[in-house]
C-alpha cells in the first residue's frame, strides 16, 4: 500500500494535535516534522502526538538557517554541526528513521571546503552508530550533493529530492536519475519556476506527468510525501478542505 505523508505544518493557525488529527482524518498516512523549536516549544512532543493520531513520522527535517556555516572554520559552525548530532540523536530517541538536512542555505553558499567534510563526516558516523538515515535535500547549488557523495560514502547517507528547488534552480539537471539509487525522502511542491511557493502540485508550471513517470523508471516505492502550504488556496478557510484536495493530488501522482 502508498503511504501519503505531509508536512505537519500547511498553513493553518492550528495547535499540533489539531494539525495531526486534521492530517489523519484527510487520509494521509503519515507526517513530516520540523524538528526545531523555531515555530513549536513543544515539538518533541509531535511525535507522540502523530502517534496518538495514528500517523507515522516518515521523518524529521533539523533546523537550515545556519547550514551555510558547515563550511566555515569558526565557532558558529563548529555549533550547528553539534546541533545536527543532537537532532540525530532525537531521531534515536524519538524512533524517527531518517533526518533531512539541508548543504546550504540561502542565495549566497560559502565554497565547499575540507571543515565542511569532516564535520559531515562526523554526523554520518553518528547517524551510523544509531542506525538513522541522513537525507541531503537538494538546494540553490547542488554541486554541493556531487561533492559530499563523492567524498562520502555510507549506506546512511542518501537524498531528498525536492521538485520545487529543482524547478526552482536546476531544472537543467536530472537530479532524480543522478541520484535516484539513493533516494530516501521526498518533499514534493509546485511553484511558477520564479518562487519558491510551496504550493500543492498541479498549482504551477512543473509537468508533473514527467516527474510521477520518472519516479517510476527508478522504481521509487516510498511515501507520496508533500511539504506544501495553502499557497493559492488561502481563500478555503476549513483545513479539512484544503487537506482533501491535497490528499487527492497525492493520489493522483
Amino acid at each position: 500500500m502508498r503511504n501519503y505523508t505531509i508536512v505537519d505544518w500547511f498553513g493553518y493557525n492550528l495547535s499540533p494535535r489539531e494539525r495531526m488529527n486534521a492530517i489523519k482524518s484527510a487520509g494521509f498516512t503519515g507526517v513530516m516534522l520540523l524538528w526545531t523549536d523555531q515555530f513549536d516549544s513543544d515539538y518533541k512532543d509531535f511525535p507522540q502526538y502523530a502517534m496518538e493520531a495514528g500517523l507515522y513520522v516518515e521523518n524529521a527535517h533539523a533546523p537550515y538557517i545556519d547550514a551555510n556555516f558547515l563550511w566555515e572554520d569558526n565557532s558558529v559552525g563548529h555549533e550547528y554541526a553539534k546541533k545536527l548530532i543532537t537532532c540525530i540523536e532525537d531521531c534515536g530517541t524519538y524512533e524517527i528513521p531518517t533526518l533531512v538536512i539541508h548543504p546550504t542555505n540561502g542565495k549566497t553558499p560559502l565554497p565547499v571546503s575540507n571543515t565542511g567534510i569532516e564535520r559531515l563526516k562526523r554526523i554520518i558516523d553518528r547517524a551510523e552508530s544509531l542506525n538513522i538515515n541522513i537525507a541531503l535535500e537538494n538546494m540553490k547549488s547542488p554541486q554541493y550533493l556531487e561533492f559530499i557523495f563523492s567524498k562520502i560514502q555510507s549506506k546512511r547517507l542518501g537524498f531528498c529530492y525536492d521538485s520545487g528547488h529543482h524547478h526552482l534552480y536546476s531544472s537543467d539537471l536530472d537530479l532524480l536519475s543522478l541520484y535516484g539509487d539513493k533516494l530516501m525522502a521526498l518533499h514534493l511542491h509546485d511553484n511558477n519556476s520564479k518562487e519558491d511557493m510551496h504550493a500543492l502540485p498541479f498549482s504551477g508550471n512543473i509537468d508533473w506527468n514527467k516527474l510521477s513517470e520518472k519516479l517510476k523508471t527508478i522504481d521509487y516505492k516510498g511515501a507520496i510525501a508533500f511539504e506544501t502550504r495553502n499557497t493559492g488556496f488561502e481563500h478555503i478557510q476549513s483545513q479539512d478542505e484544503f487537506l482533501r484536495i491535497a490528499i487527492a493530488k497525492a493520489k493522483a501522482l
